[in-house]
């Protein structure tokens, strides 16, 4: 008891006086500060595609868990855009206004002008701006599509390929897309988020939305968050404020919140120094100034229940891109830091042990971090712990999440990343060339993989008599090259087989393949996610440690998940190649002046973990 009592004594000593830890000189963490422009769809379709208008609790979420160092605002496209939520400094005043206006939301808008909505929520970003993280969340449900007349909306799609995207993407913007139905332009979405290093997903139905909206919310502004276990979160003396964000599958049973020594408290009985949002699907409870112990929450238990915390004892990650390209080294540093510097205090640190949980699918598996010097550690007992992730993460979704486990304190921060086989999005639809259906392939670059400029692709087409034929995919606008295959006979199933080449964003070069793709007469086509890529050859030579981390917990069986494919099979008219070729010819022509495209370099976020912590103590 004697001992247990002395080492709570040194790690309680090491929280109060944490205004003295030893710190390297030139260690401070500059707070980033974030431009978030939200751009949401009211077009007609929503009708049938958000029958019950959950855009307004997802907005309201999102709006209300913003941090107060951000400027954000919103707007609403159909035909028109408008300025739903002006764009200021988020604080209580922007939040109550925001959600207010959420309930403005409708689905009465005759067209869905992304091009138009895209201009007018970004028209002071014209250069990059080192003080600002800029974000953009858009959600649509459908095409472009500002007229009638189909040309005026392939000008207008085209606008955006080869003006908006190069403008926002020399900005520095960050591009987070949603599609809420299978009607919207995946690829143009895909687009968006792949040549700014953001994040698309496809929401099942709307009912995702509220989850999607957090998700993104995550990913923007990665806030500090404590653990919640078996709907237990512990509080230590550093928390200013604490935020419950509780999901609700029972109406009928609002939750309630038990503090230490302290009588159970829901909605209609909270103190003045709780603030309290209700939504029929979700709580949001921020509370001043918690007492420290263990809280108890009396409410679902859901995967995507968090306890965000305003807090002075923060943990300082590497910040993973959205898309990581397999077999890239990964190094991950993790650091705690008091008023915005590196703790390296020894006495701290006897104390603290720092995991990493990574879940993919029905598999997770938790790996220790260590600061022992041995690589890729930069020095042992700095401060700083790291993990060798070569190895560990395969093709496909996974989230990351690190818990610190001080004892006295916890903590966790998460990431979602996505890993790729291929440094190309591809997908085979049909197009109209010459107001006929054309089946077309179309390839993507996902720029912090990929140079644009760098790439050559080829395609190999055979089809099932053994007939093979080698041409090469054309460039046809900025950022995206294809390829019309209505020249193939549609009665006979074809592959395609996909030859990338080209260099990475710091210049090592790059081979890849992809493939073979099925189309033509019962082919089956996946449209709402990019075809599988094949295996992958690495041209760079990049050293990667030996050591690869120690298991230290058996995978965890999780229920797997489902993959919805659908079957999609069409007989395309035949169209002589000639009247196949002369658009694309004379398009070509057009664009042979060619766009300059700056390619970004890898970024990482937040940019007080742009560089390995490691590296920034390096001078003591």
């Amino acid at each position: 008891m004697k001992k247990n009592g002395f080492k709570f004594a040194i790690i309680s000593a090491c929280l109060l006086f944490s205004f003295g830890f030893n710190v390297h000189a030139g260690s401070k963490l500059p707070k980033a500060t974030h431009d978030i422009r939200i751009l949401i769809d009211v077009s007609g379709s929503m009708k049938w595609n958000d029958p019950n208008n959950l855009r307004i609790p997802a907005l309201k979420l999102l709006a209300n868990l913003l941090p107060h160092n951000a400027q954000a605002g919103v707007w609403t496209f159909g035909r028109q855009v408008n300025m739903l939520v002006p764009l200021a400094n988020v604080d209580s005043q922007w939040k109550r206004q925001a959600t207010e206006a959420a309930e403005e939301i409708h689905s009465r808008g005759l067209f869905t002008n992304i091009e138009e909505t895209l201009e007018k929520s970004t028209w002071d970003w014209k250069k990059n701006d080192k003080i600002f993280e800029r974000t953009i969340i858009l959600l649509t449900d459908g095409l472009v599509d500002i007229d009638k007349v189909p040309a005026k909306n392939s000008l207008s799609r085209e606008k955006i390929l080869s003006k908006i995207i190069p403008r926002l993407t020399q900005a520095g913007a960050t591009i987070h897309t949603i599609a809420l139905s299978g009607e919207a332009d995946e690829l143009l979405l895909q687009q968006l988020s792949a040549t700014s290093s953001g994040w698309y997903e496809k929401a099942k139905d709307a009912e995702d939305l509220e989850r999607i909206f957090f998700r993104m919310f995550e990913k923007t502004t990665q806030p500090d968050t404590l653990p919640l276990v078996d709907n237990q979160v512990i509080v230590d003396s550093s928390i200013k404020e604490m935020t419950f964000l509780l999901f609700n599958r029972d109406k009928t049973q609002p939750p309630q919140i038990t503090p230490p020594e302290g009588k159970a408290f829901g909605l209609r009985s909270a103190s003045e120094n709780i603030n309290w949002h209700h939504e029929s699907r979700y709580d949001l409870i921020t509370i001043s100034d918690p007492a420290r112990g263990t809280w108890h929450v009396n409410a679902d238990i859901d995967p995507d229940n968090r306890v965000m915390v305003v807090t002075d004892l923060k943990m300082v990650t590497t910040s993973f891109p959205d898309n990581i390209y397999l077999d890239d080294p990964q190094y991950y540093f993790v650091s705690l830091s008091s008023d915005g510097e590196v703790i390296t205090k020894p006495a701290f640190h006897r104390f603290v042990d720092i995991t990493l949980q990574q879940a993919q699918s029905n598999r997770q598996t938790l790996y220790k971090l260590r600061d022992d010097g041995n690589s890729p550690d930069g020095k042992a007992n700095d401060g700083t712990y790291s993990l060798n992730l070569g190895g560990i993460l395969n093709e496909g979704k996974h989230e990351l999440v690190t818990y610190v486990d001080g004892t006295t304190f916890k903590r966790e921060k998460r990431h979602l990343v996505n890993v790729h086989t291929s440094p190309v999005i591809t997908s085979i639809k049909p197009e109209m060339i010459l107001d006929a259906a054309i089946e077309t392939l179309f390839v993507i670059p996902r720029t912090d993989m990929i140079n644009p400029d760098s790439m050559t692709l080829h395609a190999t087409v055979s089809n099932n008599t053994g007939e093979v034929q080698k041409l090469e995919i054309p460039r046809s606008s900025h950022n995206e090259w294809k390829l019309p295959l209505g020249d193939f006979a549609s009665d006979r199933q074809h592959t395609v087989s996909i030859n990338i080449e080209g260099t990475r964003p710091n210049g090592k070069p790059v081979r890849s393949n992809v493939g073979p793709i099925p189309f033509g007469n019962n082919a089956k086509q996946v449209h709402d996610a990019p075809p599988t890529a094949g295996p992958v050859e690495h041209v760079e030579a990049e050293e990667i440690p030996e050591e690869v981390p120690n298991e230290i917990e058996e995978p965890i069986a999780t229920p797997p998940a489902v993959e919805a494919t659908k079957d999609a099979s069409s007989d395309q008219a035949k169209i002589s190649w000639i009247a196949v070729m002369i658009p694309i010819v004379m398009f070509n022509l057009l664009l042979g002046g060619g766009a300059y495209f700056g390619y970004r370099k890898w970024k990482n976020r937040p940019i007080s973990a742009q560089q390995k912590p490691w590296e920034a103590l390096a001078h003591e």
